[in-house]
């Protein structure tokens, strides 16, 4: 199959969307010998092997399994991993089974992989219709491809299960994907763990963005797969949520969720995290039944932004701006602040309808009276930066040792009324 960059970016159009932020990364297609399958470098040039791309890419579906294999990896943060074997063949089962399952029309329910790996054994685990239902692999299996809503499995779980099923096997070599830590030492690419922040941001809004409408009750593919892979994209939030999302507080409730680990011991026949007792048996050779595995299970804790916007008369000209930037948080700011000379919480609908309230007068005590009195330890405030504290009330909110951002919109670039409680930026600059 021939490859170029048009080919390359209709794919990615025709999977991510017309507008696809990908298929505009891909500037280039570049033939090399070194690469033993395919790489994307953080400047956005596809390296492939012509060899390999001769032999396996056959049609549009490959070709889109091959791309988006590597552009997986750093959504999934793999690259915090060491470069085992081990480690890279679980990464590359997780992100094989998205792609064959969420991705099936476009990737023809993996059919690359298929062609790659055998249907039995450890390499089962890298493609769809295995035959692993009498292997000691079938219950990990069932967590990549079965349609049970229990149990999810991580990364790093498959990766500690992997290890113990197979600590008795002896390991031969599997062709990977894209580029891992064993296999790309012969070429000079920068590959994707070097891709900045904000690409990585933009690639994740483009698939969130194509995942609308898959993961229904009937869609036939891995529920657990579905919530591991949306909770693998909210680690990729925009710079301007990852700006906000900063300045969660928990004395104001939205419809925000922080979530955070809580331990707890559960047992399974599945070796997750087995105990020191599990190892001490499995070491000397007696196959527990069961595990005593050390889990960490995820808690939610509903946080919310408190949004102080200025309402004076000279946010006419920048509300558009501003209310794109919050829009993006429509379905979780629940209220917002609008102040003047006063300070009047709002539903946050109310404001992008446009319906404001104000005094047309500004100033900034009405918000140091207002986060004092709420006892806000994080505030965000939208301002042109004309208005003014008294020592008083900024003695008050650095005992509170409440930490501010300020956006500053029009001619003003700094203030200093706000400048000790936190970082200054311009709404400008997040507009980008």
């Amino acid at each position: 199959m021939k490859i170029d960059l048009e080919v390359v970016r209709q794919i990615l159009k025709d999977a991510l969307g017309f507008d696809s932020f990908v298929a505009g990364f891909i500037n280039q297609v570049v033939e090399d010998n070194n690469q033993p399958t395919a790489a994307i470098s953080a400047k956005g040039i596809m390296y492939y092997n012509p060899e390999f791309v001769d032999k396996y890419v056959t049609c549009n579906e490959d070709l889109f399994s091959l791309i988006f294999h590597e552009l997986l990896h750093p959504m999934f943060c793999h690259f915090i991993y060491k470069n085992g074997m081990i480690e890279n063949i679980s990464a590359d089962s997780i992100i094989n089974a998205v792609i064959s399952n969420i991705y099936a029309e476009h990737s023809m329910c993996g059919n690359l992989f298929k062609k790659l790996y055998d249907s039995k054994g450890l390499q089962g685990l890298l493609r769809s219709n295995s035959e692993l239902s009498k292997s000691k692999y079938c219950k990990v299996y069932s967590k990549l491809y079965g349609q049970n809503q229990n149990n999810n499995i991580t990364t790093g779980e498959l990766i500690q299960t992997l290890k113990i099923l197979t600590q008795t096997e002896k390991m031969s070599a599997i062709t990977l994907i894209g580029s891992h830590g064993d296999n790309s030492g012969k070429s000079d690419v920068q590959v994707n763990d070097s891709f900045t922040n904000e690409s990585l941001s933009k690639i994740a809004e483009d698939i969130r963005r194509s995942l609308k409408g898959k993961g229904g009750k009937y869609a036939g593919f891995s529920l657990n797969l579905m919530e591991l892979f949306m909770e693998s994209l909210k680690t990729h939030l925009s710079i301007k949520k990852v700006l906000l999302q900063k300045f969660l507080t928990k004395r104001k409730v939205d419809k925000f969720r922080e979530y955070h680990n809580v331990r707890n011991s559960a047992v399974s026949p599945i070796p997750l995290h087995p105990s020191k007792r599990d190892l001490v048996l499995l070491a000397a050779g007696f196959y527990p039944g069961y595990f005593h595995n050390k889990l960490y299970r995820p808690k939610c804790t509903k946080k919310g932004l408190a949004i102080y916007l200025d309402v004076s008369g000279s946010v006419n000209t920048y509300l558009p701006k501003i209310i794109g930037i919050l829009s993006n948080l429509k379905n979780e700011i629940t209220t917002i602040f609008l102040f003047s000379n006063i300070v009047i919480e709002t539903r946050f609908e109310k404001l992008l309808a446009g319906k404001l309230r104000t005094t047309y007068g500004t100033d900034f005590d009405c918000i140091a009276a207002s986060i004092i009195e709420r006892r806000f330890d994080k505030a965000i405030i939208i301002t042109d930066g004309y208005a003014s504290m008294t020592e008083e009330n900024e003695k008050q909110l650095m005992a509170l040792k409440t930490l501010t951002l300020t956006i500053l919109f029009g001619e003003a670039d700094e203030c200093d009324d706000f400048a000790q409680f936190g970082d200054i930026v311009m709404l400008e600059d997040i507009c980008q």
